[in-house]
């Protein structure tokens, strides 16, 4: 694990968070009434990097590989939600604070790549329990080629400039449901 800590710290060394005037606690932030400073915090210009996964479909295992592309994306507020979008998007991707248990990576098996980091070993580096850390929950619908794609991204708050998440997608293609995962990093672009 302190291998894996040391290589995401490596990762994210070029990516440092914006600063804060006064930068809240990030601990303790993941209830009901933290929304409203969360909302504010995350608005704005992110950063957004697709790593490499895995798809399955008709009990085979794929290899789903990373976008290789940085990619902007806008999350704005609309009334009380929160929404995320880039140029290409079909529909804004409808965020909102997530009331799950906590996340976790179950066995993968020996054809399913890990994840570099667990949402466990991410909320280690910040210092607290996952259920303590702002964790949002989006989900956005697109049609490619006529084939309905459900998406969900489960991001958690590693500071308030970057963002750890598992983007999943959902889809049935001729009749055989197709799941694929991958994980997502984020991070604020400074203003």
């Amino acid at each position: 694990m302190m291998c894996r800590l040391f290589t995401l710290s490596v990762a994210l060394a070029g990516l440092a968070p914006p600063l804060l005037a006064e930068e809240p606690p990030l601990c303790g932030t993941s209830g009901q009434g933290d929304w409203p400073r969360i909302q504010e915090i995350f608005t704005g210009e992110w950063l957004i990097e697709h790593q490499a996964g895995y798809a399955t479909m008709g009990g085979m295992v794929l290899p789903f590989p990373g976008a290789g592309e940085v990619e902007t994306i806008t999350i704005w507020q609309m009334g009380d939600t929160l929404q995320a979008t880039h140029p290409e998007a079909q529909a804004p991707l409808v965020l909102r604070l997530a009331d799950e248990p906590r996340w976790v990576i179950g066995d993968v098996g020996p054809d399913i790549p890990e994840p570099l980091l667990s949402p466990d070993e991410v909320a280690l580096t910040a210092g607290c329990d996952q259920i303590e850390l702002p964790r949002l929950v989006g989900t956005s619908t697109a049609v490619v080629d006529g084939v309905r794609m459900d998406f969900t991204y489960r991001m958690m708050a590693m500071d308030w400039g970057t963002l750890y998440g598992i983007m999943e997608i959902n889809s049935v293609v001729h009749g055989t449901p197709v799941d694929a995962r991958r994980t997502v990093w984020m991070q604020a672009v400074s203003p």
